[in-house]
């Protein structure tokens, strides 16, 4: 129903040709999702510098805490589907990471690799008071979870993976497309790149009007320089590899690999790596899906975590 009313609303807006038009029904839009997903936004400083900007939920103050982490060159709002399946149930916090998102600063001066996310995440935690969460992150984000759950274990209930980091095995068309372009298609320097980049990212749609997709390109266009240093850092980080390095054997935190069939960025292959060296797991797939399940099925997805989070809380 909220895809179809904000489609007719597009379409007037398109239909009268403004441009402030269309940019208010995308802002209102992404409004009304993070609301009805009980999501409101919240400014948080860190001892480090860092000013978040953090989507948490409004009340359930009691309920179990989740922290959910992007991926690469996304941001807190590819959560807020998920969130709305589950919305009442938990208390999410879900951030900009640094470098992405209304997270400041954004600059190119700033070290961007999984061990320093996950130490920055520790002290985002710390600077809200919350001692112990539920952690899932999709891509980029399943290796900064990773590298959480090495180093502060008794800080996470659970560790979540969604089409995850962290052994990075990448498709081979995905690797073809790197190896012959001086382009990543996963960050968009204009506008239009930016309908290239979720072509890659997702299988099914997720939801987004054809206009909005444009004006978050242009978001993203914007960021391209920082995005760039991103990617060198997170590629230069051994935590990005660590299939065979007795890393994930000595993670006992108990984890949930969930993964969309059709991912064409990092392969499915991924699934059996992680299900042989993590010890307390269990593997969800699912078909006709890609990269970012959470958007792409949220109902699928979040009733996996679902089932997950009930038998570790009790």
């Amino acid at each position: 129903m909220v895809i179809r009313l904000l489609t007719l609303v597009a379409t007037l807006a398109l239909l009268a040709g403004c441009e402030s038009s269309q940019r208010w029904v995308y802002h209102q839009g992404m409004d009304f999702e993070k609301w009805r997903a009980g999501l409101e936004e919240r400014t948080v400083d860190t001892d480090d510098g860092l000013r978040w900007h953090v989507l948490q939920s409004a009340d359930n103050a009691e309920a179990p805490a989740v922290l959910l982490i992007h991926g690469f060159g996304a941001d807190s709002r590819n959560w807020v589907r998920f969130a709305n399946e589950l919305e009442g149930d938990y208390r999410f916090v879900i951030p900009d990471l640094p470098g992405h998102g209304d997270t400041e600063p954004r600059t190119t001066d700033m070290e961007y690799g999984i061990s320093e996310q996950a130490r920055r995440l520790f002290r985002l935690l710390d600077a809200m008071q919350l001692e112990q969460v539920h952690v899932a992150g999709n891509s980029m984000g399943g290796a900064i979870a990773i590298e959480m759950a090495r180093h502060q274990p008794q800080r996470l209930r659970s560790l979540g993976l969604v089409d995850s980091a962290g052994i990075t095995l990448q498709t081979p068309k995905f690797l073809n497309a790197l190896e012959q372009s001086d382009s990543n298609p996963l960050i968009p320097h204009t506008a239009e790149e930016f309908h290239t980049t979720l072509e890659w990212a997702s299988e099914r749609s997720v939801g987004i009007p054809d206009f909005a997709i444009t004006l978050m390109g242009e978001e993203k266009a914007a960021n391209a320089d920082v995005a760039e240093k991103v990617w060198q850092d997170i590629n230069l980080d051994p935590a990005m590899r660590l299939q065979g390095r007795d890393v994930l054997p000595r993670i006992k935190t108990p984890a949930l690999i969930l993964w969309g069939r059709e991912d064409a960025l990092l392969s499915v292959e991924n699934v059996r790596v992680f299900q042989k060296e993590l010890p307390n797991n269990r593997a969800v797939i699912l078909e006709g899906v890609g990269h970012v399940p959470m958007a792409e099925a949220p109902e699928e997805t979040a009733e996996a975590f679902r089932s997950f989070w009930k038998d570790i809380d009790g």
